[in-house]
């Protein structure tokens, strides 16, 4: 049974006027907590952190509601039993996600904990001396992925600043305290240093899987368009610089990270940029289908409707035409 209107008003207008002290409290709370867990002997801290993750998911509702919608959406096959159990194991991996970002030091000199496959795509890229753009997703712990690939690399992430500064700063000082240099997709020198990290022959990675802010592409994700940043085919196409995917996933006791090459036929043109954003979408829901627990499905990722005449055919068909919006 639904509460009343003004009781619903009510509440909305109680969770505005105290979102400020509330998000103090969170943040103070993943700060401290994190600091604890990091402290921790590491099979002591992911258990810690997978019961975090339960209980997130006992206490979010809204978020476990839309994460069960999305997952229909994506698995339409799955009854709602199956659902319920994959939304669970999300949160459990995005807690014990939460736990290793606090056990990096640790993590970072166990060997093994983080293996690579693919990497001389990225060696062989980097000889050019033009720079590597990197295409990655929501999928596993991707902030490992960033902490472990710029123990290697010379890494520039591209992220949007998070709406609160404070947990905008936590992010952030993580980003920075594994030797990511961080660019905001807000800042109005944003292009200027993309290219910039280029010209150094550095990787500039970029999560496309996201209806974010700002221009994109409606290309095809699970069955129905969804709206895309371009920007990783826009600098492709444009710079002409090497194109790579790279995605994480829980294997055994650690993680297994998988780069490959991304061929882009180099064309400019909107239908090129469409073409090349909608098999980079491809191969983040191919990983997505290997790993269907480890991504982050209570983000609304049709949250924006295609133009009437889009249709989920061919990238690039003449036919779909996918606006760029």
């Amino acid at each position: 049974m639904q509460s009343p209107p003004r009781r619903r008003s009510l509440w909305r207008r109680f969770r505005r006027r105290t979102r400020g002290p509330r998000n103090a409290f969170l943040a103070a709370a993943i700060w401290y907590g994190g600091r604890l867990l990091g402290a921790l002997p590491v099979p002591v801290a992911l258990a810690i952190g997978r019961a975090l993750g339960g209980g997130a998911h006992a206490l979010l509702g809204q978020a476990r509601r839309l994460a069960l919608v999305q997952l229909g959406i994506a698995f339409p096959t799955l009854d709602l039993d199956a659902r319920e159990r994959m939304v669970r194991a999300t949160f459990r991996h995005a807690g014990e996600s939460f736990a290793e970002l606090t056990l990096w030091p640790k993590l970072a000199r166990r060997p093994g904990y983080v293996r690579m496959e693919g990497r001389s795509f990225v060696d062989d890229a980097l000889v050019a001396g033009r720079g590597v753009i990197v295409v990655t997703g929501h999928t596993g712990n991707w902030e490992l992925l960033a902490a472990a690939v710029a123990a290697r690399y010379p890494l520039t992430v591209v992220a949007r600043r998070v709406n609160d500064d404070r947990f905008d700063a936590l992010v952030g000082r993580f980003r920075r305290s594994v030797g990511a240099e961080v660019l905001v997709r807000d800042d109005p020198h944003f292009l200027s240093g993309v290219r910039g990290a280029l010209a150094r022959n550095r990787l500039v990675a970029l999560l496309i899987d996201q209806d974010t802010r700002g221009a994109g592409v409606f290309v095809p994700f699970f069955g129905r368009l969804a709206h895309t940043p371009p920007g990783p085919a826009l600098l492709a196409l444009r710079a002409r610089v090497p194109l790579v995917t790279v995605f994480i996933e829980r294997s055994g006791d650690g993680h297994l990270v998988r780069f490959a090459p991304v061929a882009a036929e180099m064309r400019r043109g909107r239908e090129a940029i469409v073409a090349l954003t909608a098999a980079l979408t491809a191969a983040i829901e191919a990983q997505i289908r290997r790993a269907p627990a480890e991504w982050v499905w209570w983000h609304e990722r049709w949250r924006r409707e295609p133009p009437p005449t889009a249709q989920v055919r061919g990238a690039a068909s003449p036919a779909s035409r996918p606006a760029i919006s």
